[in-house]
Parts: C-alpha cells; sequence; structure tokens
C-alpha cells in the first residue's frame, strides 16, 4: 500500500522553507563563515614576523573586535540556530589561547601570607609622557605622587629624561627630595630611568637608532635580597601619529568620516602602522640577543612594547622563556593606552626565573597616555 503526501503524519513531515528563507539562512551561515576566519587569522596573526608578512601585525590589532562579534553571534545562534553556533564555538576553540592572553579569566589572588611578603618585591612600569600631565590639573605633579605612593620597589619608567623641580611640571622640591631619599638608586639612560630600593649597576646596551628605528632600551642588573636580576626596560618602536592624523582617526570613530577619509587612513595611518610593526621586529630581536647575552636565570622584560596581547614580539619573546604576567593573574581585557582612542593593552611585564608573578594592578590615573602596571612578585620557597 502507498500513501500520499496528504495522508503523511503531520509529525513526520518536514517543514517546507520559502527560498527567502533559505537565502537568509546561507547569508548568516556565510557571516558566521568570515567572522570564524577573522578570529583565526587575527589570534594567529602574531606567528608571522611583520617584517617579512606585510599586514601581520594589524591584522592582530583586530583581534578585540572580532572576538565580540563572535561571542554576540553564539550567543544568538544557540537561541535561533543551535547547528551554526557550533561553527564559531570550533573556531573559539581553536584560538583558545590567544583568547585567554587577550581575555584572561584568573580568579583573585588573594592576599599574599605574611611568609609570602617577606619573599616578595613589586615592580612598576609606567610611560610617564616626560611627566606632563595631558589633563592639566593643577597641585603637584600627579604622576610623580602616583609613584611615590605606590611605593614600588622597582620603578621602571619610559620618557622621562630627568626630575628636578619644575614649575611648569608641577614637580615641587618636597617630590624630588621624597623620590631620591626613597630610591637610592636612580639610573637615566636617554629616555629610560630606573628607580630601585636594591642595589643596581646598568648594563651596556649598543644599538645604532637608525637600525632599529624608533625609540630606547635600557638593561640593569639589580641585587634583590642577594638574588641578581636582569631587568629589560623598553619602549619599542610607536605608531608615530601625527596630530592630524589622530584627528583624522576621531572623526572616523565618530562616524563623520567621508569616503575620502576612509581612503586617507587605508593609504595613510595604515602605511604608519605596517612600517612600526617592521621596526618593532627588528628591535625584538636586538632585546633577544641582549637577553642571551645578559639573562642568567633571572629575568624581567617590561615597558611600553606598543603592541597588543600575543603579538610577534611577544611570541618571539616566549621563546627565550619568558612567560607574560596578565595573561596568569589577570581577569578580563585590559587596556594600557588611553589617548586618542587607541583602547589596547600596549604595556607588557614578561619575566623568567626563582620567582613567580602573584597579581598585576593597572593604575587609574590619566595624566600620562599611558596607565601604570604594578606588578608583585614572590621569590619560590
Amino acid at each position: 500500500m502507498t500513501y500520499s503526501k496528504r495522508n503523511t503524519p503531520l509529525a513526520t513531515r518536514k517543514p517546507v522553507r520559502s527560498r527567502w528563507w533559505k537565502l537568509g539562512y546561507s547569508l548568516w551561515l556565510a557571516l558566521n563563515i568570515i567572522v570564524a576566519v577573522g578570529l583565526i587569522c587575527s589570534s594567529y596573526a602574531g606567528v608571522f614576523n611583520p617584517a617579512e608578512v606585510t599586514g601581520a601585525g594589524i591584522v592582530g590589532m583586530t583581534l578585540p573586535g572580532w572576538s565580540g562579534v563572535a561571542v554576540f553571534l553564539t550567543v544568538f545562534n544557540l537561541i535561533w540556530w543551535r547547528r551554526t553556533s557550533l561553527l564559531l564555538i570550533m573556531a573559539m576553540l581553536v584560538c583558545a589561547k590567544p583568547l585567554w592572553y587577550f581575555c584572561p579569566l584568573n580568579l583573585p589572588p588573594g592576599k599574599l601570607s605574611p611568609e609570602e611578603a617577606e619573599r616578595s618585591f613589586t615592580l612598576l612600569t609606567y610611560n610617564t609622557l616626560g611627566l606632563m600631565d595631558q589633563e592639566s590639573q593643577p597641585g603637584p605633579n600627579r604622576t610623580l605622587e602616583y609613584i611615590l605612593d605606590q611605593d614600588a620597589d622597582i620603578v621602571c619608567i619610559q620618557e622621562l629624561y630627568f626630575v628636578s623641580e619644575s614649575e611648569s611640571l608641577g614637580v615641587t622640591a618636597e617630590q624630588v627630595a621624597t623620590l631620591h631619599k626613597r630610591y637610592p638608586y636612580i639610573v637615566f639612560t636617554k629616555s629610560q630611568c630606573v628607580m630601585s630600593k636594591y642595589p643596581l649597576s646598568a648594563l651596556h646596551i649598543d644599538y645604532c637608532k637608525p637600525d632599529t628605528g624608533g625609540d630606547d632600551f635600557a638593561a640593569y642588573q639589580i641585587d634583590v635580597d642577594g638574588h641578581l636580576i636582569s631587568v629589560f626596560n623598553c619602549h619599542f618602536q610607536s605608531i608615530g601619529l601625527t596630530g592630524e592624523d589622530k584627528q583624522l582617526y576621531t572623526r572616523i570613530t565618530d562616524g563623520h568620516a567621508n569616503r575620502n577619509s576612509v581612503n586617507e587612513v587605508s593609504n595613510h595611518l595604515l602605511a604608519k602602522l605596517m612600517h612600526a610593526n617592521r621596526k618593532r621586529a627588528r628591535q625584538i630581536e636586538m632585546i633577544g640577543r641582549y637577553i642571551k647575552h645578559y639573562g642568567g636565570e633571572n629575568v624581567i622584560v617590561c615597558g611600553d612594547f606598543n603592541d597588543v596581547p600575543d603579538c610577534f614580539g611577544l611570541r618571539r619573546l616566549a621563546e627565550f622563556n619568558l612567560q607574560e604576567v596578565y595573561p596568569q593573574v589577570g581577569f578580563g581585557p585590559m587596556i594600557t593606552y588611553n589617548a586618542n582612542r587607541f583602547y589596547f593593552r600596549i604595556d607588557h611585564v614578561l619575566y623568567r626565573g626563582c620567582f613567580k608573578a602573584h597579581s598585576m594592578v593597572r593604575g587609574s590615573l590619566k595624566s600620562s597616555d599611558h596607565y601604570p602596571l604594578t606588578t608583585t612578585f614572590v621569590f619560590n620557597d
């Protein structure tokens, strides 16, 4: 006996999909595929040397955008199209490590025990913008006041040439006197500065700026309670945007840009980004050679990297057994640059040796265009 379609039980009939529904689903599936590919490409862009692969560094900067869209689409898919959600879930699993470096989800570290506190030391890294206050707040210099309030054992500063009483910068004689009393060991090297409560000696670093481009580096050997630590204070190549570049970027992010402005970004700002990425790649190789030469067992590399989490530079430094602090102790994405709407984590701390990272605290002061980072380390028992 045969049954006609009309006699088929309703429970076994397949729903009839309209042509428009199928078209919409195809477009939605294509969108999910594009986001999955974008997520994977931006997650692993740091594998490629920007000096050899043009644009790799820029692709890596787009990870926050792709990850945000991927999470939104996944939630939407789980409600409406569960099968489609598997695509993005698989992509996020493939990108688990880079996503963790961008947005770690560690539990709060808790307070140090008295015994751990005895074995701990703190390090503050801060690009101080030459002690200028971008918010032009009156009173004593806020950047210097923050450094004194933090009372870190070691302070690594970028963009600081000297510290002296200055009416224009709001630096008071009392601040200078307190600073020298607090830190008996202060070394200036070009635009870098280290202040330490522990004995230190500067290590010789010789390089030619035209070969590496960009900013400055400095290295020190610090004796922390009998442990010799090689500390590398870095300020890698910045994007180098002019005032006009920043105004253009602001107009675009405000939605006030026309096609000519967008083309200008493509031809001008992106070119500057790629140029800076290539220079940073050369600087990372140079720092790597000094880590090999001076490093020893205990090493800290910190400063203004001008690059995002899991970039080529951080991946390259990981080859020297250096671990990044924030993915080990942080929670959620962190922003360390607060100006011109370039909201990225571009200041980093890496380490290796007979100590471990316990916590990292980002300050909220906006006197500089960078936020300060204070890391607490604990020597192994």
